[in-house]
């Protein structure tokens, strides 16, 4: 396989990509020379990170600004393509969103890592496995060939995997990492199979060229379409592929929570977009109208179970991990609808709708790692999860409660911030469906109930989320020796919060950055979205709120001044209960108890405690997966007799069967 020089590697057309690649190596290299040095081996590699993450943003907006970059061809692999990468517009959009997430990641993990430190976890180990995972979500989104998608593929999962078991020493760990690695792995089995038929369908290369030019046959369409759904969908938690998030989350550091859920559940969007209109839709007809309805049926049903589950739980983490598949189901909705409107014939509608997905897949990544860094922020201060154990912090962590506000805010759909913005026209593209006919119709009223659901349980989610966290009275003694924490982690906070603003108040900045993932997909309507765009009146919201909250304190101020008077002080009026505590207010299951038991059927759907929550999936679907794997186990273990005769029989079936697969086809 002859390389090709190395000027082309680093050739003026790929500085900031290749760039990015060289820092993270940079950053992976610094931790192991500098790891008996605790503190250059941080700072190596976080650092390097930083710059890296940097310059990928950089790459990313130059791509979706008109300067592709790429595709670089690094080795040439007859007959199965070429081993390349690049950035065009829609690799270039997630560019962005792992770059952005990536540089305030590393920011933020400066302090937060001196926790792990101090019990006895090594920082260059943490470095480099860091710099890894962000290195391998931007070669996947970089690939351009199938073969090199699936090796950095591999690459994230197992560093997720050693990054969700950092703290090894703990037994939860070890075993949400295996069922993370256990999950992830069937999801790659199922992609790797696509890829096969998709190169079947395009001569036996495996590049993304030759998969866009190719022509498919109805069922082997439907074929792909499945296992798309199937490998992607168990990375990204869609029910009922979630139960590895809520399991890993907690058990990872929260800046990596941060990434898993903010950035590395967007390469499976990213794949999945990809493989839809890319390779599936690239100048063919329309899709089955099948394919839309099953994507917005995923979409409602991840959403609203997604954030029924979290109204029931006080852990903080799997809180927010249940939230994470509310807003992947969402996403759905948005690319459900696009491929449920292109198979209508509404190319405007079907623009519009990728595009609210798009946007989503940007905000979630925003807001949600904003979530995990501020619930890292609260466990490194308060040293628990519950949130049922604290309360009143707002006073002690005022930093941090703001920041985490808008967080909470932007997830909660509140105009004038980000998530507002993608839910709106999440919201549009569907109210445009309901006003077709027939199934289109039907099925778009349908989502526009689940979505506004899903609205208002996150509402009131992020109400209890915040209000029991930093509002009231301390709860419990986590509470007493909580503090502000240190300045790096409020500085990646801030990152991430400026970002929720300014994607919220202007709309018309991610419309010029979506474009040309629309234009490069063949969506005919894709110019409509800056209309949609524009439409929204954010700015003037913002600057309204801005106006109002100055004047409003003016007027505070110079009534006080007026009317300041002496006042005598004495004790508060106690009715009867002079010494009031932390009990005394709402709990977390309390304050959303109305609401699980107006929906008890959706929440618990047997009517038992075993069934309540995403338990009711292990019940009826991963126990019996189970119960199989173990009666077959001992019948498969017989395979690895450790005879060599054996094993060279197996090779010469499988090389039969291939060849017999080659000339049949």
């Amino acid at each position: 396989m002859p390389l090709t020089s190395l000027g082309a590697v680093i050739g003026p057309q790929t500085p900031l990509l290749w760039g990015s690649v060289i820092l993270f190596v940079a950053g992976m290299a610094g931790a192991v020379i500098f790891q008996k040095f605790r503190l250059l081996s941080k700072i190596a590699g976080l650092l390097f990170a930083f710059l890296a993450s940097v310059a990928l943003l950089g790459a990313g907006l130059m791509a979706v600004l008109g300067q592709s970059v790429g595709p670089v061809i690094l080795a040439s692999m007859p007959p199965f393509g070429t081993f390349g990468f690049g950035l065009d517009g829609l690799s270039g959009f997630f560019a962005i969103v792992i770059g952005l997430v990536g540089l305030a990641a590393s920011v933020y993990s400066y302090s937060y890592l001196d926790e792990y430190a101090h019990k006895g976890y090594s920082p260059a180990r943490f470095a480099f496995l860091f710099n890894l995972f962000l290195l391998s979500m931007a070669m996947v989104v970089g690939a351009q060939n199938a073969i090199a998608f699936l090796v950095f593929w591999e690459f994230m999962a197992v560093s997720s995997f050693f990054l969700v078991t950092f703290e090894h020493k703990e037994p939860a760990a070890q075993s949400s990492g295996f069922t993370y690695l256990l999950m992830t792995h069937f999801g790659t089995a199922a992609l790797i199979v696509m890829f096969l038929a998709l190169s079947s369908g395009a001569g036996g290369s495996f590049d993304f060229g030759a998969f866009s030019q190719a022509q498919y046959l109805p069922l082997v369409q439907s074929v792909i379409f499945g296992l798309a759904l199937i490998g992607f969908g168990m990375k990204a938690g869609i029910i009922p592929f979630h139960v590895w998030l809520p399991i890993a989350h907690p058990n990872a550091p929260s800046n990596i929570s941060a990434l898993m859920s903010g950035v590395m559940l967007k390469t499976a969007i990213y794949g999945l977009i990809r493989v839809l209109f890319g390779f599936l839709l690239a100048g063919q007809s329309a899709p089955p109208l099948w394919w839309g309805l099953l994507l917005l049926s995923i979409g409602a049903l991840s959403s609203v179970l997604g954030v029924l589950y979290s109204l029931m739980e006080h852990d903080i983490k799997v809180l927010l991990a249940y939230h994470s598949i509310e807003n992947i189901g969402i996403i759905f909705l948005g690319m459900g609808g696009a491929v449920l409107f292109t198979s209508a014939g509404l190319p405007a509608l079907a623009a519009l709708s990728l595009f609210a997905a798009l946007y989503h897949t940007l905000n979630h990544a925003l807001f949600k790692s904003l979530l995990f860094l501020g619930a890292g922020a609260l466990i490194h201060s308060t040293h628990t999860r519950n949130i049922d154990e604290m309360g009143g912090l707002v006073k002690l962590m005022p930093l941090t409660a703001f920041l985490f506000f808008i967080g909470a805010a932007s997830i909660a759909a509140i105009p004038p911030l980000n998530g507002f913005v993608s839910e709106w026209l999440t919201f549009s593209a569907l109210l445009g469906g309901a006003l077709s006919s027939g199934l289109v119709m039907f099925s778009t009223s349908a989502a526009i109930l689940f979505l506004a659901l899903t609205s208002a349980f996150a509402l009131a989610a992020f109400v209890k989320a915040f209000g029991i966290t930093f509002l009231g009275a301390p709860r419990s003694e986590h509470v007493l020796k909580a503090r502000e924490v240190p300045l790096s982690m409020v500085a990646g906070m801030a990152i991430l919060a400026a970002a929720c603003i300014g994607a919220g108040i202007f709309p018309g900045i991610i419309a010029q950055l979506a474009f040309p993932a629309l234009s490069q997909l063949g969506m005919p309507g894709a110019s409509g979205i800056y209309a949609a765009a524009g439409a929204l009146p954010t700015l003037s919201i913002f600057v309204a709120l801005l106006a109002l909250s100055a004047i409003t304190l003016l007027v505070l101020r110079l009534l006080a001044g007026r009317f300041e008077q002496a006042q005598s002080v004495g004790p508060t009026w106690d009715c009867g209960i002079p010494a009031v505590d932390g009990r005394m207010q709402y709990s977390a299951k309390g304050f959303t108890m109305p609401i699980i038991r107006s929906f008890d059927t959706l929440v618990s759907p047997l009517g038992t405690a075993q069934s309540r929550g995403s338990r009711f999936f292990d019940t009826i679907l991963y126990s019996p997966l189970q119960n199989v794997f173990l009666t077959v186990s001992p019948w498969s273990r017989k395979l690895h007799s450790g005879n060599l005769m054996h094993y060279i029989l197996y090779l010469i079936i499988t090389l039969v069967a291939v060849l017999a697969y080659a000339l049949m086809g």
